[in-house]
């Protein structure tokens, strides 16, 4: 394999996955609700 191929592979692997992590972690934060959740009531013997 070339060397220089390597490198930038290498690098490149290195610059994406911080990025994916950080890219997740901003998706998950802003989950606000519109609508509340209406929670039926539960029909068995420990309501």
């Amino acid at each position: 394999m070339n060397i220089y191929l390597f490198w930038i592979l290498f690098l490149a692997l290195w610059a994406i996955v911080p990025l994916m992590i950080i890219k997740g972690r901003v998706d998950e934060s802003p989950k606000i609700k519109t609508s509340p959740e209406v929670k039926a009531k539960k029909k068995g013997w420990f309501q």
